[in-house]
């Protein structure tokens, strides 16, 4: 009892006044390491006892993998008598934890000598992170999925329908080391590997005695499911139309939609609010960015993130009521290209698109012969040195319906729906960026068959190969039918079965839309009586895998978009309240 009084007392003087000798290791042979170890019994995962190598006041020893560097538990054996200390924490033999990532200094207490020791760990050679990038896994993966390690062993999970069979992995070794599988060579975002089963990474350096072996499991993550996302800061407004677009630098959905007479003070107001992951927030004023009462809402966003937005407005600016109003959002805030209103026509079924190389383009059919131009007939304004230059469009005497949009392969298509009820069907469009003019997409007048007569619901998506696909509705007002196209090159075939809806009325506008997946899966989203679905096309069968139903509340305004994470996203209006959904891993 005396002496460990006396060992108490002893180590408080030491610490309290710096007139304590620090003496070398091995000082008198007394207050020292004379072994420091990594033991099996300490250390679950240890294979085998390690030793370290001591000399002078160093310790130099090498850590397997399989033990965590930061948690190790050291046994380490001193003279009688000795208190070890890190700081001010008293260390046991074998039972505490040390962080031997970085230099450890200790502190060795006798009652004669105090002395200090440096520990000094080196990791056997090792892969120190692990995980399968979109980058190097083109049309495998659209996000990157990073592995957790536990000792040797790696785990990444998948989503369920990821092709694991010949997967590029991207990793991080310790310096020197290298890695081979099967007594290959690994080169990191190059070397393919078959990860149906465990695959064993065999890490060696100039060391290395015996390779140590990482074994990579690959796991699958819970099926995605279509998931409403929506906040109630969003969710309140109640809302005629939306509009959706996903941010290309966030990866993250963005929308406009236009307040009802209902909301608020009835003002009518376009607001844009955006997603970050988690929720949603408005970007600009929350009551809306538009002077007042708008419809047919657009949001486009370039490739560096830039927003615009474009609106029917209906401010009284003098005589220029219903014409279309853009605005861009940069340096926090929104501002009108040109002006408020700032088109030569009054428009109808407005959409807007940025081109790949940034620049605005809007397409809307004319409301007004004015401008030179006639009544319904199809215009396009590109943005160009600060004005709007218009690109009419030959389309048809009298357009029906409009939507443009940006493809996947970059490139600006514009669907036009004729507008003569007996020869109404759709017409594709693209623009040549050289000549800054709309090119027609294969053949006029896309249909089925001669007898079908479109209605004023369609929409367009391209792939990055630059395969085109085009949806429409039939007219019929009770039973109608949605028909997809697609160009191949050559010409335009109907692929799958038509798609049968039970309408609600004959008024319904934009409840279809059409979006492709960077891995070519081209998705159907549509909306009737019956609620919201979605259907994938089935590549083998050649035909349409059956609806997933969203909801069972009549949806209108559909737009559909999917980001280069491959996260399909969907903005709806059921009941005047906004719906967004996301198809993602809950």
């Amino acid at each position: 009892m005396k002496q460990a009084i006396y060992l108490f007392f002893l180590s408080i003087m030491c610490l309290s006044f710096s007139a304590c000798k620090k003496y070398e290791v091995g000082y008198e042979g007394k207050a020292m390491f004379s072994s420091y170890t990594l033991e099996t019994s300490s250390n679950p995962d240890l294979a085998k006892q390690v030793k370290g190598v001591i000399e002078g006041n160093s310790v130099y020893i090498r850590v397997p993998n399989s033990v965590n560097l930061k948690q190790a538990i050291a046994s380490f054996t001193v003279a009688d008598q000795s208190i070890v200390y890190i700081g001010n924490n008293v260390q046991q033999s074998g039972i505490t934890p040390v962080d031997l990532s970085d230099t450890v200094e200790y502190r060795v207490a006798t009652p004669t000598d105090m002395s200090m020791a440096n520990v000094y760990a080196l990791r056997n050679a090792a892969i120190v992170s692990f995980g399968f990038y979109a980058e190097d896994n083109e049309d495998l993966l659209f996000k990157n999925y990073i592995g957790t390690f536990n000792g040797l062993k790696i785990q990444v999970n998948l989503p369920v329908d990821a092709d694991v069979s010949k997967l590029v992995a991207r990793f991080v070794t310790t310096d020197g080391a290298v890695v081979k599988v099967g007594g290959v060579i690994q080169t990191s975002s190059q070397s393919i590997n078959n990860f149906t089963t465990d695959v064993t990474y065999q890490v060696t350096d100039i060391e290395t005695t015996v390779p140590e072996e990482f074994v990579v499991s690959v796991g699958r993550l819970t099926a995605p499911e279509w998931i409403d996302i929506l906040s109630d800061n969003i969710a309140a407004y109640t809302v005629g139309e939306i509009s959706l677009a996903i941010n290309p630098v966030s990866n993250n959905p963005v929308i406009i939609f236009s307040r009802t007479a209902a909301d608020g003070d009835g003002t009518r107001k376009a607001v844009v609010a955006s997603y970050n992951g988690s929720s949603w927030g408005t970007i600009g004023d929350s009551q809306g960015i538009s002077f007042g009462r708008v419809d047919a809402v657009g949001i486009a966003i370039d490739d560096s993130g830039v927003l615009y937005a474009s609106y029917k407005d209906y401010n009284t600016l003098g005589d220029s009521v219903q014409y279309a109003s853009v605005q861009k959002y940069s340096n926090d805030k929104w501002s009108f290209l040109i002006r408020p209103q700032s088109t030569a026509q009054r428009v109808n079924y407005l959409h807007i698109a940025t081109t790949q190389s940034g620049m605005p383009v809007i397409g809307y059919a004319a409301a007004r012969a004015e401008g030179g131009v006639a009544n319904r007939s199809t215009q396009s304004a590109l943005f160009i040195n600060n004005s709007w230059s218009l690109r009419s469009i030959d389309a048809s005497p009298a357009t029906l319906y409009t939507r443009i949009r940006k493809g996947r392969d970059n490139k600006l298509y514009y669907a036009v729906m004729d507008g003569i009820s007996t020869t109404r069907k759709p017409t594709i469009y693209r623009l040549n960026e050289t000549s800054l003019n709309w090119e027609v997409v294969g053949t006029a007048m896309v249909s089925p068959d001669a007898s079908v007569v479109g209605a004023a619901v369609m929409d367009v998506d391209a792939s990055e190969s630059g395969e085109v696909y085009l949806v429409f509705q039939s007219q019929a007002t009770t039973n109608k039918m949605s028909y997809v196209m697609r160009y191949n090159g050559t010409s335009w075939r109907q692929i799958g079965d038509a798609i049968s809806h039970t309408a609600t009325s004959n008024s319904q506008r934009d409840n279809i839309a059409l979006a492709l997946h960077p891995n070519g899966t081209l998705y159907f989203a549509h909306g009737d009586a019956n609620g919201l679905k979605v259907q994938t096309f089935n590549n083998d069968t050649q035909n349409w895998n059956p609806a997933t139903t969203l909801q069972t509340g009549v949806p209108d305004k559909i737009t559909m978009r999917i980001s280069e994470e491959g996260i399909p996203y969907i903005a709806t209006v059921t009941d005047a309240k906004i719906k967004v959904f996301k198809y993602d891993i809950p």
